[in-house]
């Protein structure tokens, strides 16, 4: 994938190794796609003599312009597991593994028609109802039981062990970076401070948002990018959207949509409204950014060491500043109705 004008010839080859039963493969058109984030991506015109696919690559960029070091076999894994369960994804079907075939480690699998959501709202489209749909998508990979995942995921040993070692990535982020930012440790004793109530832990998206999501013709969301997936809370894939929604609107997570997306939420998983609700989505809205503010913090350190030369890692310095703009608010308005419902809880649990 690092070099294109090869890739027909090699995109070809490797699939007549994986696929044998395509008889005359011709890759009849490879394209660059330059939306990628953090890697490399490419969509390709395959013709056999059966038929034609269409397809995308996702595969590892050079050394020194990776914004975010993530695993191809542990995407790979966990995409073809989400397949099993029938999660609306595009699905795998080959893998490089170490980058012979393909020129780095990638990914081959199906291209998305449906319609990405962000042109689609740019375009008119209706968002009535979305944050239901909203709740359908996120309880849809939320609910694959984690014994099915692929092993090399890290599993927490419970919920206020990863609870605590999330709130330490903010005073972990401070302790490393290149210069003081007080922000982070204020921030992870707040966090530590106004606990949710536990929930059971799930696979986490790691970085839902619009940008990764497409409407199909049936109105309901495919998602995409499962690099930064991981098994934690589920609530923060719900705050993760709602941090990102405020550089990238639409917010489906305002006020009314996020009390219809906590509503059919706790309709689908069972969980109930002191664990599931604005207040604590908003919580999470804080504590999900931290490994995005981690990741970009240290592409900035490394642009500065000239170890990385993506430009997009200075731009992104912008969105931690940003952050720091809506988290301090946040966490002022939150910390009464968050002690409020840490008060309704202690009371269920004294009646029991």
């Amino acid at each position: 994938m690092l070099d294109p004008e090869r890739m027909p010839q090699l995109l070809g080859e490797f699939l007549a190794r994986q696929q044998p039963a395509w008889r005359n493969i011709k890759v009849s058109s490879y394209e660059v796609m330059t939306d990628g984030y953090s890697r490399l991506l490419a969509k390709a015109i395959v013709t056999h003599d059966d038929g034609h696919e269409v397809l995308v690559l996702r595969g590892d960029p050079p050394s020194d312009k990776i914004l975010i070091h993530t695993d191809r076999e542990l995407e790979w894994d966990l995409v073809r597991t989400l397949n099993e369960h029938g999660i609306r994804t595009p699905r795998a079907h080959f893998f490089d593994a170490t980058g012979e075939h393909l020129g780095t480690k990638a990914l081959v699998i199906d291209f998305s028609h449906s319609q990405s959501f962000l042109p689609y709202v740019g375009a008119g489209g209706s968002i009535e109802g979305l944050p239901a749909r909203l709740a359908d998508a996120l309880a849809s990979y939320h609910a694959i039981p984690i014994d099915d995942l692929p092993a090399q995921m890290e599993r927490p040993a419970s919920w206020e062990a990863y609870l605590t070692q999330r709130i330490d990535e903010w005073r972990r982020t401070a302790d490393a970076h290149v210069e003081d930012l007080p922000i982070l440790r204020y921030m992870a004793g707040w966090l530590d401070a106004h606990r949710p109530a536990p929930v059971p832990l799930t696979l986490m998206h790691g970085d839902f948002q619009s940008a990764n999501l497409m409407i199909s013709d049936d109105g309901h969301f495919e998602i995409l990018d499962w690099e930064l997936a991981s098994i934690g809370d589920p609530r923060e894939d719900m705050g993760y959207f709602k941090a990102v929604a405020q550089i990238a609107p639409p917010d489906l997570l305002d006020d009314a949509g996020c009390e219809e997306m906590c509503a059919r939420y706790r309709e689908l998983t069972g969980l109930t409204e002191l664990q599931v609700n604005p207040a604590v989505v908003a919580y999470f809205l804080i504590l999900g950014v931290v490994g995005t503010v981690r990741r970009l913090l240290e592409g900035g350190a490394d642009y500065a060491r000239g170890t990385n030369h993506l430009m997009g890692s200075v731009f992104n310095m912008n969105s931690v500043q940003f952050g720091q703009s809506v988290w301090l608010p946040t966490a002022d308005a939150l910390g009464p109705v968050l002690d409020q419902l840490a008060a309704a809880a202690a009371q269920i649990q004294e009646n029991v």
